[in-house]
């Protein structure tokens, strides 16, 4: 993104001086935030943040917290066309041992472990 003229070339710097070697870390908090970010203020398509997200799980420069769970939630998400800050929260709490998580959010997937509250 090149949405701010005094942030965006920082980013670009630090970035750029990643490597295998010296790779960045991505938590989960962060990537949360990213894919919000990227859904409600730059109004990217569900289809489009699950590419940005697989593309962070693939980067060799980068280490994604929690990876194999962060694809599964990937995997969720692109299989029901739900929001992947959805599918995360429900493969998270599965993996905590939390079988069933209740939520007002119909759009919640139900295969991540959700149960919709009426």
């Amino acid at each position: 993104m090149n949405d701010d003229p005094i942030h965006s070339p920082l980013a670009r710097n630090v970035l750029s001086r990643l490597s295998p070697q010296k790779r960045g870390y991505i938590n989960l908090v962060v990537l949360a935030e990213v894919t919000w970010t990227l859904a409600r203020k730059f109004k990217a398509p569900r289809d489009e943040i699950h590419e940005i997200v697989r593309s962070l799980l693939g980067g060799e420069n980068l280490t994604l917290e929690a990876h194999e769970r962060v694809g599964l939630a990937l995997d969720v998400a692109k299989a029901n066309g739900s929001g992947f800050n959805d599918a995360l929260i429900g493969v998270l709490n599965r993996h905590a041992g939390c079988m069933e998580t209740m939520t007002f959010d119909r759009g919640a997937p139900s295969e991540a472990g959700f149960t919709i509250l009426t």
